[in-house]
């Protein structure tokens, strides 16, 4: 190697810890080569999310995934395996949970990897054979190629100079947004025995589950979780949090004619970027025209769990077949 050759540390970098962005590291990894993943966030696993507050917890993201290509039923069947997933039947849906949370799954795809969480990556520069990675300190990382996994439009913003092209196909995608409520109460609200989450096809409210029914949840966990639909979420997601949380139990309350207790605690989480609809529908070239540069998420293909896994997968196979690796 010349000694003018820069170091680079790592074959590859990768942004954001979703789904996506973990399949692509297992899949990179297996491969020998170095990986690093940094995430904004706190917690891995992005929308697969899990919230634990005074003593409750509550799944406020993805409420289950479902498996149909076989690279994610075997990925689901190891996890199962190895206690991170459980199974859940809901209607005439076979389904899988994580156990005992949604994050756990996460946790089961980032087991052993090199991921630095709450590390904001906010431009990307070409520089001799590799890619630096900046933060608003500074340069954090070198790598030699790399693949953006984050929602659309932060995908959007960070290739808007260095990869154009898959910039325009990020900003293609379109979300809806999610409005969820959490409340944890000392005694069992009064609502209907199901073993399924409570869905509604009209009105304010999408989805609300109670925590304690879910296959091996703590049955002392008195925790409610209220997902709002998109079209209401649109129209108030300005709105302050606490009282669209309980605008969204009073309308729970009318629509199954209960009184509920008085909560010991109250969140809200707006999640802008909650369900793709309409994904980018990209060619299917997933690579920067350098050939440095993929893309992946669920707002390739759309919105399930299993397509952030698969377009992860597919984000690295392409990667590696535009230039190899060093």
């Amino acid at each position: 190697m010349s000694s003018n050759t820069p170091v680079v540390d790592y074959n590859l970098a990768i942004i954001g810890s979703g789904i996506a962005g973990l399949a692509a590291a297992r899949a990179a990894e297996a491969k020998g080569l170095s990986v690093k993943i940094f995430d904004k966030g706190r917690r891995i696993g992005g929308r697969a999310a899990t919230r634990r507050a005074h003593g409750f917890t509550f799944t406020h993201g993805a409420q289950f995934l479902t498996a149909r290509a076989d690279e994610f039923q075997d990925v689901c069947a190891a996890a199962v395996v190895d206690g991170a997933l459980t199974n859940w039947q809901i209607g005439d849906k076979a389904a899988f949970i994580g156990r005992p949370t949604m994050r756990d799954f996460a946790v089961f795809l980032g087991r052993d990897l090199d991921i630095s969480q709450s590390v904001e990556i906010t431009s990307i520069e070409a520089a001799d054979n590799h890619l630096n990675f900046h933060t608003a300190e500074g340069v954090v990382a070198s790598a030699n190629r790399a693949i953006l996994t984050p929602p659309a439009p932060q995908t959007a913003a960070l290739l808007h100079q260095i990869a154009p092209t898959l910039a325009t196909i990020a900003g293609g995608a379109s979300y809806a947004p999610c409005w969820t409520a959490m409340f944890g109460f000392d005694e069992a609200p009064p609502l209907p025995v199901s073993l399924e989450p409570l869905q509604f096809d009209e009105g304010p409210i999408a989805l609300a589950n109670y925590e304690a029914h879910r296959p091996g949840s703590d049955r002392a966990n008195f925790a409610l979780t209220i997902q709002a639909s998109g079209e209401w979420s649109s129209r108030h997601l300005e709105d302050a949090s606490e009282q669209t949380g309980r605008t969204l139990l009073f309308e729970l309350s009318s629509l199954l004619g209960v009184k509920m207790p008085t909560p010991i605690y109250e969140g809200c989480h707006r999640w802008r970027y909650a369900k793709v609809i309409e994904p980018a529908t990209p060619t299917s070239k997933l690579t920067s025209e350098c050939g440095r540069i993929a893309i992946g998420g669920d707002w390739v293909i759309g919105p399930r769990i299993e397509a952030a896994f698969l377009s992860g997968l597919e984000a690295f196979k392409q990667l590696s077949e535009a230039a190899e690796l060093d």
